[in-house]
């Protein structure tokens, strides 16, 4: 009979443990996001993300071995909710142009307007996100299946995914510097490397513009750094 009325009690200082664990590392990681925005990756160490933290750097020990530790988990869970924000936006019932363009339309419009995300990237470049992974996990093999049946050029996924990331940062980078920029054209000309004709690759590009963006949870690492980012800038 005691072993029954014990174990609920267990069960409940475990839960309670795991709770409070998660949360330390939620606020590490939001701490690392900020500083790592800030600062960039160079300029950041153990300290600065601690102090953000409010906590102290064996805490810090007990998460992560290194500040490129913490980065890593930062870049991922970031990049997990991004990924999420456009796979819930891209109709896969499109033609694979449609749904590339209408992806990159929308991961810059997240990161246009959410400073932190905004700063997080443009400043960490490739070290930040990876904008391949979207593409990805939102609508994969969709660049192997244009291929296949004749919608994009054969050209190497690897190489497009390369192309698009390292533009898409650079659109980012202009953004921040406050930059007039146009995404559309971007866009387009990703398109023509793929193949389409020029007539073709604008009228897509505009087409897929996003008339709205999902709505981001008000407790996702995303809002709560992005609110943090502002009130103390």
């Amino acid at each position: 009979m005691s072993e029954r009325h014990e174990h609920p009690k267990e069960d409940h200082r475990t839960r309670v443990g795991q709770e409070r664990r998660q949360k330390t590392l939620d606020r590490l990681i939001e701490a690392a996001i900020l500083v790592f925005a800030e600062r960039g990756l160079n300029g950041t160490v153990i300290d600065h993300v601690v102090s953000r933290a409010g906590v102290s750097r064996g805490t810090f020990y007990n998460y992560f071995d290194t500040i490129e530790d913490a980065l890593e988990t930062a870049r991922i869970a970031l990049g997990r909710e991004v990924v999420l924000l456009v796979k819930d936006s891209v109709d896969l019932s499109q033609p694979p142009a449609e749904r590339i363009a209408h992806g990159i339309h929308v991961f810059i419009e997240i990161a246009r307007r959410n400073t932190l995300f905004l700063e997080f990237t443009a400043r960490l470049g490739r070290r930040s996100f990876s904008f391949a992974a979207v593409l990805c996990e939102t609508g994969p093999r969709f660049i192997s299946d244009g291929i296949a049946c004749g919608a994009f050029q054969d050209v190497p996924e690897s190489l497009i995914f390369d192309m698009l990331e390292v533009g898409t940062i650079a659109i980012l980078r202009r953004i921040m510097a406050g930059e007039a920029v146009d995404v559309e054209a971007f866009v387009a000309a990703m398109l023509r490397i793929l193949g389409l004709d020029f007539e073709s690759s604008v009228t897509v590009a505009k087409q897929a513009v996003p008339q709205s963006l999902p709505d981001i949870p008000e407790d996702s690492l995303l809002a709560r750094g992005n609110a943090a980012w502002l009130s103390s800038h």
